[in-house]
């Protein structure tokens, strides 16, 4: 059965373009240092973590059946989940577990729901507006009641909180930045980036011994320095305006951000412009770059083609902005509320955000904990976990975009940035660039 549903999601996936879809937000500029305290008191709140005991999973009774939907957007954690599905299935055999791994997955739950058909648990994010589109047509459930809602930091569990109610739960949050390959660093005897001045010095350290500083991906839009530097330049209030219509985009920082993006991508390489996400991320693990600009969801995979490989996370820096990450909600789950087994999907939320699953997956991924009791061993995002501890985080701007598909443009157009930085010189395409974000901020193109 596991090869067989496998066989299926393989089917069903597509090529991902992970800068937006994989990452989440947090509470726009919010100060998420409660999550680290959540973690010190669940010592005494969060159970003993003893899986074996299974005492996390108690509240519901093991007979349950139903036959459930998994629909996720992380292809990087597709094989990871299946194990976890067979875990879940020792505890609970009467219930067959199908994941769906789909590209673009927002916008494909979006034509389902259209047509009467959501799904039954849905991986995702509770600051995107997408979700509030689906909350505001009465499709999540209201999971107040349930268990597991205790488990979660109080300041990550109120993102899913809407009118003194929840729906959904976290198991973990996410940070972007750089990529470095330490070992690259250190046989060149280049200083890793502490600001934007060493991190030019860096890219053009590189350009002078021939090695690739950045494995950018401009393929499809699937950069994340865009973002990054976006959220960096204009907090999270003034992008919820630009998304209300309150101001055009060009009136805030932005075109501060795209100077920087500018520069960042004059480190391109030929090949950057077919290169999707999944080439930038295997060029970077077989150490054709000496550094990738994305997220720690990336460790895992990038480690399992290149198990020697030395990296560590590091901010993405700014010319002149905050100096601020983006960090948020990288593993939410909600459920349908139309679901036809509510038992069998609360039983499987409540595994997957349980203390020893929870711990297992943020070990796995390097992850910011969202549950509490969860300790992370591997320390290679430890600059961008004290980042967040110390409030310098800002939640993924795009998720304030407008619902109906700017996501999907503003990749187009920085796909489109990108080549018209070729063809017509870095100052007009800026100028197109930025009265392009105007038009699809404002909706004026669609």
């Amino acid at each position: 059965m596991k090869n067989l549903k496998k066989v299926l999601a393989v089917l069903l996936s597509a090529c991902f373009v992970l800068s937006f879809a994989a990452c989440s937000g947090d509470s726009g500029n919010s100060t998420p240092a409660d999550d680290d305290k959540s973690s010190e008191e669940s010592k005494n709140e969060g159970g003993d973590g003893d899986s074996d005991e299974y005492d996390y999973y108690s509240d519901y009774a093991q007979d349950i059946s139903g036959d459930i939907e998994f629909y996720q957007q992380k292809p990087e954690i597709e094989d990871y989940m299946y194990e976890v599905i067979d875990d879940f299935n020792a505890v609970y055999p009467n219930i067959t577990v199908t994941q769906n791994v789909q590209n673009d997955a927002a916008s494909n739950l979006q034509t389902r729901a259209a047509s009467g058909d959501f799904t039954d648990i849905w991986l995702y994010w509770p600051t995107d507006m997408v979700w509030q589109s689906f909350y505001d047509e009465g499709l999540l459930m209201d999971v107040t009641d349930q268990p597991y809602i205790k488990t979660a930091a109080e300041s990550v569990e109120a993102l899913f909180e809407r009118d003194g109610k929840y729906y959904g739960v976290p198991e973990a949050n996410n940070a972007a930045g750089i990529i470095a390959n330490v070992g690259m660093f250190e046989d060149n005897g280049i200083a890793l980036p502490e600001d934007w001045d060493s991190f030019i010095a860096a890219c053009d350290a590189f350009v002078e011994k021939g090695i690739v500083p950045i494995g950018l991906t401009l393929k499809d839009g699937a950069d994340c320095a865009r973002n990054i530097l976006l959220g960096d330049y204009v907090p999270g209030d003034e992008v919820k305006a630009v998304a209300r219509g309150e101001k055009k985009l060009s009136e805030t920082d932005f075109p501060k951000s795209v100077d920087d993006l500018t520069k960042i991508y004059s480190y391109a390489t030929d090949k950057a412009i077919s290169s999707d996400y999944n080439t930038g991320l295997t060029d970077f693990a077989n150490e054709e770059s000496a550094m990738f600009i994305s997220g720690n969801w990336t460790f895992a995979s990038i480690r399992g083609i290149n198990p020697d490989i030395k990296i560590e996370q590091l901010p993405l820096p700014s010319s002149q902005g905050r100096g601020y990450i983006v960090s948020g909600v990288d593993v939410g789950y909600t459920i349908g509320a139309d679901t036809q087994y509510p038992e069998a999907c609360n039983a499987f939320v409540n595994f997957l955000v349980s203390q020893p699953q929870a711990e297992k997956y943020c070990n796995h991924d390097a992850a910011i904990p969202a549950i509490k009791g969860v300790e992370v061993k591997d320390k290679t995002a430890a600059r961008m976990v004290a980042k967040v501890a110390a409030g310098e985080s800002f939640n993924w701007p795009n998720h304030f975009f407008p619902a109906g598909g700017a996501e999907q443009l503003t990749n187009q157009a920085a796909t489109q940035f990108y080549m018209d930085i070729q063809e017509l010189g870095a100052e007009q395409a800026k100028a197109k660039y930025i009265e392009t974000m105007d038009g699809i901020m404002d909706g004026s193109i669609k």
